[in-house]
């Protein structure tokens, strides 16, 4: 339960402003429609991955999960 608490506390950060905590841009990675991709750190091994379409006022949400899943890697 802690756990979810921590990541909607983070959703609720990147709804306030995507851009002013600390993020990792994901390189040569972007979503469906062309805009840069995001990580940012939930927990040590939990990341939320997303986009922003600044244009649209809007925050994309692709993947929440273990730094293992969401990278596909370890």
């Amino acid at each position: 339960m802690e756990i979810l608490m921590l990541i909607v506390d983070k959703l609720e950060l990147l709804q306030e402003n995507p851009f002013k905590y600390p993020r990792e841009k994901l390189k040569n990675r972007s979503d469906k429609y062309g805009n840069p991709m995001f990580s940012i750190e939930v927990t040590g091994d939990i990341r939320i991955l997303y986009s922003v379409d600044s244009k649209n006022c809007m925050v994309f949400i692709w993947e929440i999960g273990s730094h293992k899943d969401v990278y596909g890697r370890d």
